[in-house]
């Protein structure tokens, strides 16, 4: 949990301007910490999707920005996205598998 405690606060950071206005999409893992560890999008957030409703608060604070979230097959970031859905955020795009995410975002996987 101090991984996801670093890389939240890292991104978070990188995501905002100085005045707090939205700069970028924020991609969303929701898959557990040990799936992660075995490989993740570059640029990814780590909020498994049964801790993303106080998770995403630190991460996205504006319910409007863009969030693609993923995980291994669709049904979790399913899940999540419902889930913030109830919670108020708008934009939300589930790109199903990992191998996807990283094909419709151009982005690598790494471990």
């Amino acid at each position: 949990m101090v991984v996801l405690a670093i890389v939240l606060g890292v991104f978070a950071a990188a995501a905002f301007a100085a005045d707090g206005k939205n700069v970028a999409a924020v991609v969303i893992d929701v898959r557990t910490e040990a799936e992660w560890n075995e490989g993740h999008l570059k640029g990814a957030v780590l909020i498994p999707y049964d801790k993303i409703e106080e998770g995403i608060k630190t991460v996205v604070p504006d319910k409007k920005t863009k969030i693609y979230l993923h995980c291994r097959s669709g049904r979790r970031s399913g899940l999540a996205i419902e889930t913030l859905k109830k919670a108020g955020y708008q934009d939300l795009i589930n790109l199903d598998t990992l191998e996807n995410a990283a094909k419709v975002l151009q982005k690598p996987i790494v471990k």
